[in-house]
């Protein structure tokens, strides 16, 4: 249990830090599924509790453009389920020295540096695919800055959803607070039933409607309406809206589908991969990612080779500005065989090559070792592909 007193005690030395800092504002940069929302919404929590004056801005990938564009005056810059994979730079980019706070679970670095809070499990002995959500290590955060504040644990049983298997490690802990709580119980169906304030609904169909919002919608409001639902419970109106951006992406979902099963996926020797171009447009760039996680089960894939989703992403970021280009985004996953090789140490991860292969044609990546996402300037494609399936080699 060492491991968790260590964390703990970090946590309560950034809440410690944020409040002697006397800094009244704060920037959250956060991801756009159910695990990125909870744990925004969360984050926002802990931060006005402390006094904090916080703007959300929610990024598919953690664009430098707009890092660079938040580290000019010092204030509390929150890296919320994105930003442990570049660690390095985000301390490099700090100019400002500005205080960074990072709440995620994905592969990440040790680097010391007194302006940095990486509260991230993976250093402290836990796994970030197995123990612990974004949302599950910004609730153990809020309950750092104050105890209270546990009446807010069902968002973390709400966004540990998206770590497969049983629920274990510190997102037990978010779980067993909310059933003490009564804010969730046990549906029967190996699910939970959230009974909290304006929720009344199973944690999958939360995490779902969450999904929905904030990736497919990402272009629409639909990750604000999905944080506003994550404290005041989801309105009628993000209800409809859920419903009519899923039916959206299942039409979408459907013409791909049938497009692979008819044409096969393109094949390279150790990746095989497929372009949905501007299918998905009007969508964020999650969607190719949660394609590629359901293809990944389907006859048409080869399951020793790496399977790779390309989509087309417009400049826009909503709430921020537009980048300079547009450009690709790409999702990656290792389909049933090859997900034991990695775990075996015979094929290499997927967060250490993806994000090579980005870096090598201009752009950047990150993940966990069986699914890992990036992007890089349209017209790249080709590069890329080469790249990786030499990496992957």
């Amino acid at each position: 249990m060492e491991s968790l007193q260590g964390f703990q005690n970090r946590l309560h030395a950034a809440a410690s830090a944020l409040r002697e800092s006397g800094i009244r504002e704060a920037v959250v940069l956060h991801h756009d599924e159910a695990d990125g929302l909870t744990s925004a919404a969360l984050t926002k929590i802990a931060l006005s509790n402390l006094g904090l004056e916080t703007r959300l801005i929610c990024l598919d990938k953690l664009y430098p453009e707009v890092v660079e564009d938040i580290e000019t005056s010092p204030r509390v810059v929150a890296y919320i389920d994105l930003g442990s994979g570049h660690i390095d730079w985000l301390v490099k980019a700090n100019r400002s020295r500005s205080l960074i706070l990072v709440l995620d679970h994905h592969d990440t670095s040790s680097i010391q540096d007194p302006a940095l809070y990486n509260l991230n499990p993976e250093l402290y002995g836990f796994s970030g695919e197995k123990d612990a959500s974004s949302a599950t290590v910004a609730y153990l955060f809020c309950k750092a800055v104050d105890p209270h504040l546990s009446s807010y644990a069902h968002l973390a049983t709400i966004g540990s959803l998206e770590l497969p298997g049983e629920t274990q490690g510190l997102n037990l802990i978010a779980v067993n607070d909310a059933k003490d709580q009564g804010l969730v119980r046990d549906s029967g169906k190996g699910d939970l039933k959230i009974e909290a304030k304006g929720m009344n609904l199973t944690r999958t169909r939360a995490s779902s409607l969450l999904n929905v919002l904030g990736s497919i919608g990402y272009y629409r409001k639909g990750p604000e309406i999905g944080v506003e639902a994550c404290t005041a419970g989801f309105s009628e109106q993000a209800m409809k809206m859920a419903k009519e951006f899923e039916e959206e992406r299942k039409q979408v979902n459907r013409n791909m589908l049938s497009t692979i099963r008819r044409d096969g996926l393109s094949q390279k020797k150790n990746v095989q991969w497929f372009h949905a171009h501007d299918n998905y447009k009007g969508m964020g760039g999650k969607v190719v990612g949660s394609f590629c996680s359901y293809l990944r089960y389907q006859r048409v894939v080869n399951p020793v080779k790496y399977l790779i989703g390309m989509m087309n992403v417009p400049p826009d970021i909503p709430g921020w500005g537009k980048l300079p280009s547009s450009m690709v985004k790409v999702s990656a996953r290792a389909p049933q065989i090859l997900t034991r090789l990695i775990e075996k140490g015979t094929k290499p991860s997927l967060s250490k090559i993806l994000p090579e292969a980005c870096s090598k044609v201009g752009g950047f990546g990150d993940g966990h070792s069986v699914a890992a996402s990036g992007v890089f300037p349209i017209g790249k494609e080709e590069m890329f592909l080469d790249e990786i399936d030499r990496l992957a080699a």
